[in-house]
């Protein structure tokens, strides 16, 4: 049990420490003469790729800025300020505020901040191999508007005004544009413009396909359409006419922006890590980076809270799980081609289908007086049940497959439908007496609906209900079902309940807490349940540890 805790709180500890180091002293000397401050700098980068610094003193409330990009220049002017404010903070031995000297060694000081800003560079483009994937670009600074017309046979107007002082943001997530708002000033008036549901972007096809997704208007307006002319946008004060209920004025995003990928012999899936882009007149394009060599594969450990308080209960202590995504197809299409099926159209905004495939794998660290599965007598049979079998299963691997993905990013909330394989092996003995155990093959074929909610990206919830066909590949044991105390044909469908607390606490891991209910598809009085705490690291990276030497 103690290796257990040591095992998590070594985990958690790792994603506390970051890079940092102490200023020099020849620095400081050259704004106070006070022996008072002792500033430690420390820099990371959060999740959308900008770099922050802090500055903490023991005699002074911590400083800290943000950088994107980290160049030297804005870089140098930033620690002098912070440093400066940090000084002015601190009191003297008459408990009046530090003041800033005015003769200065300009040289030294740009020396001494150089050296800083050399080692936070050099730290951040060696410690991890970040791979170009492309270049996003501000396509035009004025963009066509067209509004959404009433006539069916003709669904967009073109307008005669233009979109202009552009400002764009895209936020990337998981081989998608997730978001996309473009700014701007249409008729004198300000205006955004975003998407209804994520654009795909982690193929060529995808990219080739950013002309058929368009962007609309926060706001609905009314309009009269003349023939031959623009469109007159009416006011809220203006009289109502027929035909002029409101509707959104659209943009396309190919009009936009311009998504240049880079050839790469190891890029197959062109996917940007997760990241926030701004794109204006001053800064017209972006580099975007596929994930860190070091961050392919993520593990999560499990432990067992019921395990922790009944030693008796199977279900392992500790259950390691790795689990990789493979994109497939990042398509999403706009879910009114659902309104031909039902009625999930007024719901779900985008549908997309055989988007991504996780290959999966599972160990579960059985405890070493209950490894094995014993079998129960029923009447005068010795039997194996297959929930039994599935309980003590403490090696699967596998995928499974996203058939249909529902969106709607108003309401936060996705589902999915997915369907896989996983093959397992399950140890058991002839009886408990017996000195070494076998171990024998199984499969598993799940079909699962999950329903997801994102209240935000660092914290969401799930409900996953999977029903799943198991086999046992062995006919050398008894395997039968129990109903009502007596042996039965076996059941070979057995359903589970997941319900998950997600948590991103840092960008080197997340926490989760998640139950299970695992019972006999005809049968729930055959069950048993697991209620797991887990902690998610990278296998290939140093999990944010930097210590100073």
């Amino acid at each position: 049990m103690k290796k257990l805790y040591t095992f998590f709180l070594l985990i958690l500890s790792s994603s506390l420490f970051a890079q940092q180091y102490t200023l020099d002293f020849d620095l400081i000397d050259q704004y106070t003469d006070s022996d008072k401050v002792n500033i430690i700098i420390s820099a990371n980068i959060d999740t959308d790729g900008f770099y922050i610094v802090e500055l903490s003193c023991e005699c002074s409330d911590n400083e800290s800025f943000k950088l994107k990009p980290l160049s030297f220049p804005n870089f140098q002017v930033k620690l002098e300020e912070k440093i400066k404010k940090i000084i002015r903070s601190v009191k003297d031995d008459q408990n009046e505020p530090l003041t800033i000297k005015t003769e200065q060694n300009r040289t030294l000081i740009e020396n001494r901040t150089a050296q800083v800003f050399a080692r936070i560079v050099t730290f951040f483009n060696t410690e991890e191999e970040r791979p170009h994937v492309a270049t996003i670009k501000l396509k035009n600074e004025e963009i066509p508007v067209y509004f959404n017309s009433n006539d069916d046979n003709i669904r967009e107007i073109p307008l005669v005004d233009k979109l202009k002082d552009l400002s764009v943001e895209i936020s990337f997530f998981g081989g998608f544009i997730e978001k996309i708002q473009v700014n701007g000033t249409f008729k004198e008036e300000e205006y955004s413009f975003n998407n209804k549901y994520s654009i795909g972007i982690s193929s060529t096809r995808n990219i080739q396909q950013l002309s058929e997704y368009s962007l609309y208007s926060n706001e609905k307006i009314r309009a009269i359409i003349k023939e031959g002319e623009d469109i007159k946008l009416l006011g809220e004060n203006e009289p109502q006419l027929k035909n002029t209920d409101k509707r959104s004025l659209f943009i396309k995003v190919d009009d936009v922006i311009r998504y240049i990928k880079k050839v790469d012999v190891n890029a197959n899936d062109i996917s940007p890590v997760p990241q926030v882009v701004i794109l204006d007149k001053n800064q017209r394009q972006s580099k975007l980076y596929r994930e860190e060599s070091s961050k392919l594969f993520e593990a999560v450990a499990y432990t067992d809270l019921i395990g922790l308080f009944d030693e008796e209960n199977p279900n392992g202590l500790v259950q390691l799980e790795v689990k990789k995504r493979f994109n497939l197809n990042t398509r999403m299409l706009e879910g009114r081609w659902l309104n031909v099926v039902f009625p999930p159209y007024y719901f779900f905004e985008g549908i997309g289908f055989i988007q991504n495939m996780d290959v999966f794998f599972q160990y579960s660290k059985i405890e070493e007086n209950n490894k094995f599965l014993v079998p129960v007598s029923v009447g005068n049979d010795n039997i194996f049940t297959p929930i039994s079998l599935m309980q003590y299963r403490n090696f699967a691997v596998g995928g499974t497959l996203n058939l249909v993905t529902f969106e709607n990013q108003n309401t936060k909330l996705n589902m999915y439908l997915n369907a896989g394989v996983l093959y397992g092996r399950t140890g058991i003995k002839s009886d408990s007496n017996a000195e070494v155990g076998e171990f024998f093959n199984n499969i598993e074929v799940p079909l699962e609906a999950s329903v997801l909610i994102l209240p935000e990206k660092r914290v969401s919830f799930g409900f996953t209900n999977r029903l799943s066909w198991f086999e046992t590949l062995n006919e050398d044991i008894s395997i039968k079902s129990i109903e009502k105390g007596e042996a039965v044909s076996k059941n070979r469908w057995i359903n589970s309940f997941n319900l998950n607390l997600n948590v991103d606490v840092s960008s080197s891991g997340k926490l989760f807490l998640r139950y299970k209910l695992v019972h006999e598809l005809d049968n729930i009085n055959n069950n048993f349940s697991q209620l797991q705490f887990g902690y998610s690291f990278y296998i290939l990276k140093n999990n944010g540890v930097n210590k100073k030497k």
